[in-house]
């Protein structure tokens, strides 16, 4: 029997590039990239998503599915209410991704910790004036101790830094974050992690403390952050990921000093390693094998 596979991905040029790498694998399978071109007929014969996202309604259409293969570490756009029940989920894990990550999270803790931004504004002054400055041994809350927390740590450590890591049930998060002048987010999304960073978690942060969020924009409450950082209480933050992507040009966000916005760029998945997994997990579905890097529905990771 053929399998059917439809991908779900952000943008068509993506979901053609992704077809091309996953059918030169899989030859056999029959791909579908525009779920929105399928009638109710087409769509009761998929077997398998893989994708990022599952838009609304679309999961309770799809009544062959099997399995459902998340490209990147957070599946939590894909938990929606409408996938059935017994629909196993599992997720790509790319080192790549990993080694991104990490890299955007030394990059914005060197550049606040080693105050880039003043020299930054000094420049546009003409104004050469050096400031003392010790080396950096700033600690730094990790929010998050899975493969992505470990990963981005270990550089940290390297480069002087301490770095305290804080796990859902290590319980005392404002304790944690009271002893941290940079605070990295690097959780998965669940309902219990959604709106974590909010007013009282920010006053918890010693005065001049940095947010730096690697994760996903629904961790912060963002009107709150702005309001911290304006206040002064915050010195800034480095935000990947923002509640609405791609983000509003009247969003308030970008207007903020000291708060620096990229557009989720920290890390971006290969085609050819989410290829080579998502066959290596089709042929465990297919041989009623254990599927690799199983995601936990009830958990959310």
């Amino acid at each position: 029997m053929t399998t059917t596979v439809l991908l779900l991905t952000p943008d068509p040029a993506q979901s053609a590039a992704l077809a091309a790498v996953v059918q030169a694998a899989a030859p056999e399978l029959t791909l579908l990239t525009d779920h929105r071109a399928l009638d109710d007929a087409q769509l009761a014969a998929i077997d398998v998503v893989l994708g990022w996202r599952l838009p609304p309604g679309l999961a309770g259409r799809l009544t062959r599915l099997r399995w459902v293969c998340s490209m990147a570490a957070g599946v939590e756009k894909l938990l929606v209410p409408d996938l059935a029940p017994g629909v196993p989920m599992s997720r790509v894990v790319d080192p790549e991704q990993a080694l991104g990550i990490s890299q955007y999270v030394a990059l914005m803790c060197l550049r606040h910790a080693r105050t880039l931004p003043l020299y930054e504004a000094q420049q546009m002054e003409r104004r050469w004036t050096r400031h003392p400055l010790p080396a950096a041994r700033h600690r730094i809350g990790m929010l998050g101790w899975g493969e992505v927390g470990r990963a981005a740590a270990a550089p940290l450590q390297a480069l002087g830094f301490e770095v305290a890591p804080w796990r859902r049930d290590s319980g005392a998060l404002h304790a944690l974050l009271g002893r941290c002048q940079i605070v990295v987010i690097a959780l998965p999304l669940t309902p219990e992690t959604s709106g974590l960073l909010d007013a009282a978690a920010f006053a918890a942060m010693p005065r001049g403390a940095y947010l730096i969020n690697v994760a996903r924009g629904g961790h912060i409450v963002e009107t709150d952050l702005i309001a911290a950082v304006q206040s002064g209480h915050l010195a800034g933050a480095a935000l990947d990921v923002q509640q609405h992507e791609p983000l509003p040009a009247d969003d308030p966000l970008w207007g903020v000093p000291g708060i620096t916005i990229t557009p989720h760029i920290a890390a971006q998945p290969s085609h050819e390693t989410v290829a080579r997994q998502f066959v290596a997990g089709l042929r465990c579905l297919q041989a009623g094998r254990p599927l690799p890097n199983a995601v936990d529905r009830g958990r959310g990771y």
